[in-house]
């Protein structure tokens, strides 16, 4: 390898990232929403790993906790995911023991979803992560500011 130094005319691909004009980017509120959602979804992976939690499955377990019976295709549908990849995570989570699907006693053909004690147990242990993982994340804005984008989020996502 050539211990040649850069020419000094040549800039870093850091130098260049700095330098760049982003200000159309910055007013996209698409690119800054999805920007932001990796953001979040790097530092979940992080505060949550020691749980094998994922934002999927945490979102799978807080919808059954707090809606038990819930059927899969509600699940799929408020979560945004295709219900064949819904039913290949759900496998995956009774199969480990933390949810049980049971037949609906109003209607046979239909299944709902409940948490099993373990299932409850991870999904609480998660909860208490939440609150200081959101503060962490949302540091940079003031409490009134925080309260603002999550009513704004809400008003433009009404689930």
């Amino acid at each position: 390898m050539s211990s040649k130094s850069p020419k000094s005319g040549a800039k870093s691909a850091e130098q260049q990232e700095k330098t760049l004009d982003l200000s159309a980017l910055r007013r996209t509120p698409g690119f800054m929403l999805r920007l932001a959602q990796l953001k979040f979804f790097e530092g979940f992976y992080e505060e949550f790993a020691a749980l094998g939690l994922t934002p999927a499955t945490y979102a799978i377990f807080a919808v059954i906790r707090d809606n038990p019976g819930v059927p899969p295709s509600n699940l799929a549908s408020l979560l945004r995911l295709r219900l064949p990849n819904l039913i290949k995570i759900l496998n995956e989570l009774e199969s480990s023991g933390f949810i049980k699907r049971n037949r609906s006693k109003a209607d046979r053909r239909a299944v709902e979803l409940m948490l099993t004690p373990k299932g409850a147990k991870l999904i609480a242990e998660g909860a208490r992560l939440t609150e200081p993982y959101n503060r962490k994340m949302l540091a940079p804005l003031s409490e009134a500011e925080q309260r603002t984008l999550l009513d704004l989020l809400n008003r433009m996502l009404p689930l």
